[in-house]
């Protein structure tokens, strides 16, 4: 069964700081306060119950803005392996990494044992606004209660940081 862990880390990590890699520049973010908001679009293998409780969850994460800094944004590579997603532990290995200006497409395996699945992301991730869509599959479908989820992901800058937006610790600083 897919565990939501997974599902959270690989949101916050494409939000937060992208995903991929590729010969091309990827176009970086600008720095500011960015919002999110995740809609789930398909959840397989679950009750219209559970896709709502997981939709109520992702909701909460809409009322949040994240303070993105100008030494964030100077850091952030959108073309750089999700190697451990969102910090998690969860190794991904990419098998398509697609990444040219706004446009991305990325495909691999993240996780391990019984909660290995494919995570393949298509979309727009710009200056002032991300679009992607998000589906995670699990590797072996014949676990009991393993569902393949499609979450329809969006991102945008809404001007300047605010005393009231959350600000993350700078990926690599010490």
């Amino acid at each position: 069964m897919l565990k939501l862990t997974l599902v959270a880390a690989a949101t916050s990590a494409l939000l937060l700081s992208g995903c991929g890699q590729s010969a091309s520049p990827a176009t970086k973010r600008q720095p500011g306060s960015w919002t999110q908001k995740i809609d789930v679009v398909r959840l397989d293998g679950k009750s219209a119950a559970d896709k709502a409780a997981l939709q109520r969850t992702f909701d909460t994460y809409s009322f949040m803005s994240i303070c993105l800094t100008p030494e964030a944004a100077a850091k952030e590579d959108v073309t750089a392996d999700l190697g451990n997603v969102g910090g998690s532990g969860t190794s991904c290995i990419f098998d398509k990494r697609s990444v040219s200006g706004d446009a991305i497409e990325t495909s691999g395996i993240c996780g391990a044992g019984t909660t290995k699945a494919r995570m393949s992301v298509k979309g727009t991730s710009g200056t002032t606004a991300q679009d992607l869509m998000v589906t995670i599959e699990p590797v072996d479908k014949n676990i009991p209660g393993a569902g393949t989820i499609v979450m329809h992901m969006t991102a945008k800058r809404g001007g300047a940081c605010t005393p009231q937006d959350i600000t993350p610790p700078v990926q690599g600083a010490k």
